[in-house]
């Protein structure tokens, strides 16, 4: 029998997806659409209409009109504030201030990202240009939030509810963008590397790496084994996402037919879950995403359903698409490369739905909450204020029960060089967040 049931007066593709995704994914229920307004009425237990009729015995949410509207379209919902929580689509009917449906389904379906919006070097829609930073609320899993104070409202109209049946996670990503920082190095690079060294005044660095040749030292990245010790240790389940393009600009990787690289990839995939990190060019070229994933599936003897774009650079819908076409059933590039917060909206897990073909699709997307290059580079915070703000995250997300996800790279786990006193960051982060 199912949990609640739910009426659409105006029903629709979006609206079947985020109603499922808020009402049954996200609390754990089992939602029930009844379609007949009749059969609806008799319907005993908790029971939510959506749409302008009000019916007895229902909490009852009125549409703004957003899932009904085909199509896309530049928009920037009205805000308002219920409480101290702020809201989009505010209504005045209802027995919910605002939309909540709506307001989901704009964060979620990332509608904003569609339409022409501003863009940095790296083609990736400008965080500042988003609608969460602009209203504010970028720190907040606000969807989750709005789902929490909606299962409130409605208990307290109807205590026959049930309690939601979510449970808080943590998860630890890490991107090998580089494999090693000396191994595995054609010798005119490592010649190359060696002068630059010397002629910026980093002599030691020399030293380093004829140590690391002649193995007399380990590899300054050789973090991989510790990383996913240490995610073991605080509970969180760790995927090692792994590059795999041809060397270019933006990618640096050293080859996965070195045998050190093989045997990490190798390691990787029986202590922990591996992904691919698809390359700078590969949402510009759809070729590589499969060529690059067949790679590393030749390598583990496996196929491979976890992914993660390196520098976060995709396309929507294209990228997801095909993405999910060449078998990624797990997406984790949902997050921000230059601030901490959520992208989406939210930290549970959400399907991807297509706004140009108008169907869910089968690619879960899992929004990350903080990485360690934005908040070095980015926000140029020191190691301690690292750690605090990514617990502020971590504590944001264990309020709504949610997952908080992390993003970690060799550099930085490696205290080493420039990176050097971030070493301690993630284990202090993920000792926090300890489920």
């Amino acid at each position: 029998m199912a949990d609640i049931h739910y009426h659409l007066e105006r029903p629709s593709p979006r609206a079947r997806y985020i109603v499922q995704q808020l009402l049954g994914r996200m609390t754990g229920w089992e939602a029930k659409e009844v379609g007949d307004l009749n059969a609806f009425r008799d319907i005993g237990g908790p029971k939510i209409m959506y749409g302008p009729t009000v019916v007895q015995g229902a909490f009852h949410i009125v549409p703004d009109g957003l899932l009904e509207r085909p199509g896309i379209s530049l928009l920037d919902p009205e805000t308002s504030n219920w409480d101290a929580l702020p809201v989009l689509f505010p209504l005045h009917h209802g027995d919910l201030p605002f939309d909540v449906f709506a307001a989901s389904f704009f964060l979620l379906s990332r509608y904003e990202e569609i339409p022409l919006i501003t863009r940095d070097t790296h083609e990736r829609p400008l965080t500042s240009a988003l609608h969460a930073a602009r209203k504010g609320y970028l720190q907040r899993p606000i969807v989750d939030e709005w789902l929490i104070a909606l299962t409130e409202a409605w208990r307290t109209w109807d205590p026959r509810l049930p309690q939601l049946k979510r449970t808080y996670a943590q998860v630890a990503t890490l991107d090998v963008d580089n494999g090693a920082m000396y191994t595995g190095r054609e010798w005119w690079r490592t010649i190359g590397g060696a002068a630059r060294d010397l002629l910026s005044g980093r002599a030691s660095r020399v030293t380093d790496r004829i140590a690391v040749l002649t193995r007399r030292r380990v590899d300054p990245y050789a973090v991989h084994e510790d990383f996913v010790a240490m995610a073991k240790r605080h509970d969180a389940r760790a995927i090692v996402n792994f590059l795999l393009a041809p060397r270019g600009r933006y990618d640096h990787a050293v080859s996965a037919t070195h045998a050190s690289v093989r045997r990490c990839m190798q390691a990787m995939d029986r202590e922990a879950e591996v992904g691919i990190h698809p390359g700078y060019e590969s949402s510009d070229h759809p070729t590589m995403l499969q060529a690059q994933k067949a790679a590393l599936e030749k390598v583990v003897g496996h196929a491979v359903t976890i992914s993660r774009q390196h520098f976060l650079r995709f396309r929507l819908p294209d990228t997801y698409r095909e993405l999910e076409q060449i078998g990624i059933r797990e997406e984790h590039s949902m997050g921000l490369s230059d601030r901490i917060g959520f992208r989406a909206g939210t930290c549970t897990p959400f399907p991807f739905y297509d706004l140009v073909e108008e169907h869910e699709t089968s690619l879960m997307i899992h929004p990350f909450v903080v990485m360690d290059s934005a908040m070095a580079y980015q926000m140029k915070l020191s190691p301690d204020a690292a750690i605090e703000a990514a617990q502020r995250m971590a504590d944001a997300v264990r309020q709504v029960n949610g997952t908080f996800i992390s993003v970690w790279h060799e550099r930085f786990l490696s205290d080493y060089g420039d990176e050097k006193g971030w070493g301690r960051v993630a284990e202090a982060v993920l000792k926090h967040a300890r489920p």
